[in-house]
């Protein structure tokens, strides 16, 4: 049983975006835990989220637009990498001093600076072990004195919600990448990376959060290209049962990204950077590859189309590794630890 029975979330999960979707997932498992869960959306608007039957009917509690009023002395209140969140901080504290912030960046928000400068902030939380390393330090030297806790969680995935692929069209080869319309995640190579890697049939691609900004950068995707806004557009489910390999280089240092755990979870094979958490959510050479340049990018999009054994064994072998990333037992062990350093904070 969790040591913490009601929690509050300042936001609204969602079905498409890190932070959003990461939350939609622990909310789940927090429910299950026996944690009552309410929510204080950021910005008005709620009832017209995908998100909001399903959280009533799971028995959620939902709040009016940043009204705090329900907050009590006690109540912890999560933060899941808003801005929002940052700026309430001052209101919020006036009802508890339990505050707890999940930054999914691998940077620090000016408002987490003043916030940590201020002590606003009682625990922050991270799913990345090499950043909670990096931001506390940074943190600290900010206010070395503050009596913040800094705690680590195996954040919980559904993987329910994106069903394992073994059998795709074998006319083409279907290959894309996944992210929010934020032209740096985009390295600049990508279309040269798509243009030159080869494969036995003729190649699909699915470019999932693209808009003017990334055409600003890499330029327009080629026919063969399906360019979609968002998840209106095509669904992240409707992406992973097209791409046999996720070819994703990017500009960022990417943090704990989800598109990982839901390619693992729906059988396409990753090719990322070799940096960030790509490094801890990937074991190179056997659930994914890591590339540290455009021509590494292309040899093992190439290889892994024309090594189709070699794709489903990765395939496999990545879906395994996924409980032990983001499974419901490591998951609950974790949380049940941070809930129990949170029933510590003062009140």
């Amino acid at each position: 049983m969790s040591p913490i029975r009601k929690l509050f979330v300042h936001g609204f999960p969602g079905l498409y975006g890190g932070a959003a979707t990461e939350l939609h997932h622990q909310i789940v498992l927090w429910l299950e835990m026996g944690v009552e869960v309410n929510l204080i959306p950021s910005m008005e608007g709620w009832t017209n989220e995908p998100l909001y039957p399903e959280m009533l009917a799971r028995g959620v509690k939902v709040h009016p637009a940043n009204n705090f009023d329900a907050v009590r002395k006690g109540d912890p209140v999560f933060g899941f990498c808003s801005s929002e969140f940052l700026k309430r901080l001052p209101e919020i504290r006036l009802r508890t001093s339990r505050t707890v912030f999940a930054n999914c960046m691998t940077w620090l928000f000016p408002k987490e600076k003043e916030a940590m400068a201020a002590g606003q902030i009682a625990m922050f939380i991270y799913q990345n072990r090499d950043v909670l390393a990096d931001q506390r330090a940074k943190l600290l030297s900010i206010s070395p004195d503050s009596k913040a806790s800094f705690c680590h969680f195996q954040p919980y995935f559904d993987n329910s919600l994106f069903p394992f692929i073994s059998t795709r069209p074998s006319d083409y080869f279907g290959c894309g990448r996944v992210s929010r319309q934020d032209a740096d995640k985009y390295a600049k190579a990508t279309l040269h990376i798509y243009e030159y890697f080869v494969a036995p049939v003729l190649k699909r691609g699915i470019f999932l959060g693209f808009d003017h900004r990334a055409m600003a950068k890499i330029g327009r995707p080629y026919s063969w290209i399906r360019a979609a806004k968002d998840h209106k557009e095509c669904s992240q489910q409707e992406f992973y049962r097209h791409c046999e390999i996720v070819l994703q280089p990017m500009d960022t240092t990417e943090n704990w990204p989800r598109v990982g755990l839901e390619a693992m979870s729906s059988g396409s094979v990753l090719i990322v950077d070799d940096r960030g958490g790509w490094r801890r959510m990937v074991d190179h050479g056997k659930t994914g590859w890591l590339c540290s340049n455009p021509r590494e990018f292309i040899y093992r999009a190439s290889q892994m189309a024309f090594e189709p054994n070699m794709r489903a064994d990765m395939a496999a072998a990545a879906k395994e590794r996924l409980s032990v990333l983001a499974g419901r037992m490591a998951s609950i062990e974790t949380w049940t630890s941070v809930f129990e350093e949170i029933s510590k904070l003062p009140e």
